[in-house]
């Protein structure tokens, strides 16, 4: 079970009163942490931003073999 089912489980064995009291506390909770999420389009964005900063340095590294004594002997 993930965090928000817990809570509800918990939340729904408690009476009115204390439920509201819960509810008062998460609205507490979200002023002081506010959660900002960004927009999907932003985020996709903000990807293909970086891939095209980096395309020119993309190399392909499949045939690539590291060898320790070649590079111990530099």
């Amino acid at each position: 079970m993930n965090t928000a089912e817990l809570i509800y489980q918990e939340a729904k064995t408690l009476p009115d009163n204390l439920g509201a009291e819960v509810l008062d506390f998460i609205g507490y909770l979200k002023s002081r942490h506010p959660v900002v999420e960004e927009p999907m389009e932003t985020s996709t964005a903000k990807i293909d931003e970086l891939e095209g900063l980096f395309a020119p340095y993309r190399r392909d590294l499949s045939g690539f073999r590291f060898d320790r004594e070649e590079a111990n002997g530099r």
